[in-house]
C-alpha cells in the first residue's frame, strides 16, 4: 500500500488502493445488511436451519472483511505512530494498539458518501494515540501540544544541531522554527514527569495506585456507551460479540454484574497483566461494541 504523508498531515493512498478500501466496504455494508434481516428474522422467531446456517455464515464473513479492512489500512495507524516514537521506543506496541482501536471505530462508522476512508480514519485514529503517547509520556500535557509535538522536538534538533547540544534552548526562536506559541515549547521541553501518580496508597489488599484515583477530563469511549445505551442493551446485544476475557474485564471494570467497579490495576493482578494491558483489552471491546448496540438501538 502507497501511503504518502503530505505537508497538511493527512494521508494520501494511491487510487489502487482506494479502489480496494470502496470494494472492500462495499462488500461489509452488503453483510451487515444481510445480516440485519437475518437477525430480524431469528428476533422474531421466524428463522429456519438454511437461515440460521446463512446467520452464522454472514456473522463469519463480516468479521472476515472487517478484518481485512483493518489489515489494509493498518498503515494509517503505523504512519501517525511514527510521529510520536521510533521502531525502539518501549511504548510503540501500546501507541499501535490504541491507534487500532481508533481505526476500529473508525471502520465502524465509516460512511463511504463523505469521501476518502483515510480521511475519515485520521481523527479517531489520532485521537486515541494522543491518549496513549499522554498517558506513557507526560499525562499532563493536552492533545493539542502533543499535535505540535513532533514539530517542537524537530525544531529543539534544529536548534541544537546550529548551535551545539550544550546550548541552552532559546524557547522564541525554537516556537518560530516550529510554527508554534512559545508557552507551547516550553510545555512540552520542559514537561514534568508526574512519576508520584504510580505510587501506591494503602497497603495489602488496599493498596491501590494514586493514578487510578484520578478523573480523566476528556470524554472516553466507556462514558459515551454508557450514557447512551442501558446495562440491559450492552448485556444483551453487545457482550455476546465479545470473548471470554473481554466480557471479564467490561464486567469487572463497569460492574455489569451488579458488584462494585474495580480499576484496572486490581483487574491486571487477577489476569497477569500489566494495567496497559487491561486498559487495551477494554478499549478493544468497548470498539467491538459499537456495531451490536448501535444496530439494536436503531432497531428498538
Amino acid at each position: 500500500m502507497d501511503i504518502v504523508q503530505p505537508a497538511g498531515g493527512e494521508p494520501r493512498v494511491n487510487g489502487d488502493y482506494r479502489v480496494r478500501n470502496n470494494e472492500l466496504f462495499a462488500r461489509r455494508i452488503r453483510l451487515q445488511e444481510l445480516l440485519a434481516d437475518l437477525r430480524a428474522k431469528a428476533d422474531a422467531g421466524e428463522i429456519d436451519s438454511l437461515s440460521e446456517a446463512a446467520l452464522r455464515r454472514t456473522e463469519r464473513e463480516l468479521e472476515e472483511v472487517t478484518l481485512e479492512i483493518t489489515v489494509a489500512n493498518y498503515g494509517l495507524v503505523r504512519r501517525y505512530v511514527a510521529m510520536f516514537t521510533s521502531k525502539c521506543n518501549e511504548h510503540s506496541e501500546d501507541f499501535e494498539s490504541a491507534g487500532k482501536v481508533g481505526l476500529l471505530w473508525a471502520i465502524s462508522s465509516y460512511d463511504p458518501s463523505r469521501g476518502p476512508f483515510s480521511s475519515w480514519a485520521f481523527k479517531p485514529i489520532q485521537r486515541e494515540v494522543l491518549r496513549a503517547v499522554r498517558d506513557a509520556d507526560h499525562p499532563n500535557l493536552n492533545p493539542g501540544d502533543f499535535e505540535k509535538r513532533p514539530a517542537i522536538l524537530a525544531a529543539a534538533q534544529a536548534f541544537s544541531a546550529d548551535f551545539g547540544v550544550d546550548a541552552p534552548y532559546d524557547y522564541p526562536d525554537i516556537a518560530r522554527r516550529a510554527g508554534t506559541t512559545e508557552a507551547q515549547v516550553r510545555r512540552v521541553l520542559d514537561a514534568p514527569r508526574l512519576d508520584s501518580l504510580q505510587a501506591s496508597s494503602g497497603a495489602g489488599e488496599e493498596e491501590t495506585l494514586w493514578e487510578d484515583r484520578l478523573a480523566d477530563p476528556s470524554p472516553s469511549v466507556e462514558d459515551e456507551v454508557l450514557l447512551r445505551f442501558d446495562l440491559r442493551t450492552v448485556s444483551d446485544h453487545g457482550l455476546p460479540s465479545l470473548d471470554a476475557r473481554e466480557r471479564y474485564v467490561l464486567t469487572r471494570r463497569f460492574g455489569l454484574d451488579g458488584e462494585p467497579e474495580e480499576s484496572l490495576h486490581l483487574i491486571g493482578d487477577r489476569l497477569g497483566l500489566s494495567r496497559e494491558g487491561v486498559r487495551q483489552i477494554q478499549q478493544k471491546a468497548l470498539a467491538k461494541l459499537h456495531v451490536p448496540i448501535a444496530e439494536a438501538a436503531c432497531s428498538s
